[in-house]
């Protein structure tokens, strides 16, 4: 029973360092963009604000302030 702790640990720690596998190549800066174009906006219309403040935020805003 002493030598199940171990066996556990090491497939646990086997699994852990396996091969991941191939995966695709990350994008460098200099590299084409081959897909299609991501469209979003850094901000978002906020109309539902927080109630109560007197006026009616429409874009914008938060942490950052407005850009």
């Amino acid at each position: 029973m002493g030598g199940i702790p171990i066996v556990i640990f090491l497939v646990l720690a086997a699994l852990a360092y396996r091969h991941k596998g191939p995966h695709p190549e990350s994008y460098k800066l200099g590299d084409e963009w081959t897909h299609d174009p991501i469209l979003w906006a850094a901000d978002e219309p906020a109309d539902h604000g927080h109630g109560g403040h007197g006026h009616h935020v429409t874009v914008g805003g938060g942490a950052s302030g407005k850009w």
